[in-house]
Order: structure tokens, then C-alpha cells, then sequence
């Protein structure tokens, strides 16, 4: 399937190292991977190997190739993954062997030498730290085409965090991609609740409690991301984003 690059979807996927409990979870990675390549989306995600995000991130490498997937990871947590230590041998179709890594800046690369992580998880770029992590993956979805934007699926503190901040830049006028927050099982009725008190309570503005879109299910996912319309509560200031 080939398109054109400028008119892609990219989509940022916030999503656990842990696989969780119910099968669910994995299941669900493994259709959002499917409804992506359907969408001829591109992912962007964190780099990691293990759990819903490896699922997903393996899974559209199976469907639409390396070249779809792109994950970026801080050096500390490279040690996190096991997986790391041996390189695969995977073959292109041109017969040369696939380079997941992609540099950040030439330095940070150059220093840690090629990634040992495989084309199996797509291309990986490794920077020095998690605030460089979530502004570089943010920056690849501002760029994509119609339809990008940032999905959630379950996860721990980190999921958490990094919604809330992508959320957060969102009503601060920084960003107007859609948010999606992809409800498993129920998993994030916590939050769809407390957005609903502090919108109550005064917290949100009523206007902003639609900044974060919940879909039940995961063929709902990529409509509501080329459906999404910007809350009319957003502040409207300049930033800097260079």
C-alpha cells in the first residue's frame, strides 16, 4: 500500500510495558495494529519491546513493514529490555539488511552505535531522556496528515502521564490533534470520571471535557480521530515549538 507521505496519518500510541491481566488487552493492541494498517497509518510509540506496546508496534511491522512503526525510547531504558541483546538478521526486500535505527542527532547515535533491537519493532530513534522522548514522538504527529492524532490504550503511571500532558497541550493551544482514549474493558472509566467532576466541580471548562474523545471500541478509533474537531474552550496562544 503506498501513499503519500504528506497526507499519512500518524498516530501516537500511549500504552504499557505489561501485558495486564485480561487478554483483552493484548487482543485489543493487536486490532488497533490492524485498523492502523488499514488507515496506511503510520505509528509512533515508545520504543519498547515488551507488552501492549511491543504487541502493537509487531504487529503493524507484520502488516505494513518496518518502515510504518517508529518508536522512541531514552538510552537509560534500553537496558529495560532483554530482547536487546541480540540483533536480528531480518532481510529487506532489496536483500540489504533493514537499520532500525534512526538518529535523533547524528551524536547521541553515533556514541551508542547501531540499535540491537531488529526491524521486528519497526525503526527506533534513541534520545537522552523521557522530555525529549514525548516532545519528538508529538512533533511526528503534528507533521502527519489528516486524521493524526494520540490514542491510549491501558497502561501504568506512564500512560497516565503522558495523556494527561499531550491533553494538557491540547487546551493550552499548543496542538489541535484528537486524543483518543481507547476504553478496554472499562479500563479508563477512572479518568472519564474524574473529567466529568472537575468539568463539574470547575476544574474544565464544559467546552474541554471533549478535548479527550473515549471510544469503546477499536474500529471507532480512527474515526474519531479524522472526525475530531478542536474544543471551542482552548486558550489561543503563540508557541514557540522550535
Amino acid at each position: 500500500m503506498t501513499s503519500n507521505v504528506a497526507e499519512q496519518p500518524v498516530i501516537c500510541v500511549f500504552c504499557g510495558a505489561q501485558t495486564g491481566e485480561p487478554p483483552d488487552y493484548m487482543a485489543a493492541a493487536r486490532a488497533l495494529a490492524l485498523e492502523l494498517h488499514k488507515s496506511n497509518a503510520k505509528l509512533i510509540y515508545g520504543g519498547g519491546t515488551k507488552g501492549l506496546m511491543g504487541e502493537v508496534a509487531k504487529t503493524l511491522v507484520s502488516l505494513s513493514g518496518p518502515s510504518a512503526v517508529h518508536g522512541f525510547i531514552p538510552k537509560a531504558l534500553i537496558a529495560y529490555y532483554p530482547d536487546a541483546n541480540a540483533s536480528r538478521a531480518d532481510e529487506a526486500e532489496d536483500g540489504k539488511q533493514p537499520e532500525r535505527w534512526v538518529s535523533a542527532d547524528a551524536p547521541l547515535k553515533d556514541h551508542l552505535g547501531p540499535s540491537p533491537l531488529g526491524s521486528q519493532y519497526g525503526k527506533l530513534t534513541v534520545v537522552e531522556n523521557m522530555h525529549e522522548r514525548k516532545r519528538k514522538m508529538a512533533e511526528q504527529v503534528f507533521a502527519g496528515g489528516p486524521g493524526s492524532g494520540f490514542v491510549a490504550l491501558p497502561g501504568g503511571y506512564g500512560t497516565l502521564e503522558e495523556i494527561a500532558e499531550i491533553t494538557t497541550w491540547n487546551q493550552l493551544g499548543i496542538h489541535d490533534k484528537g486524543i483518543v482514549l481507547l476504553n478496554v474493558d472499562g479500563f479508563w472509566d477512572g479518568l472519564v470520571g474524574w473529567i466529568r467532576t472537575a468539568a463539574r466541580q470547575k476544574f474544565v471548562a464544559e467546552a474541554n471535557k471533549e478535548i479527550l474523545v473515549e471510544c469503546n471500541k477499536v474500529d471507532e478509533v480512527m474515526g474519531a480521530l479524522k472526525a475530531y474537531k478542536p474544543s471551542s474552550g482552548r486558550l489561543s496562544l503563540s508557541w514557540n515549538l522550535k
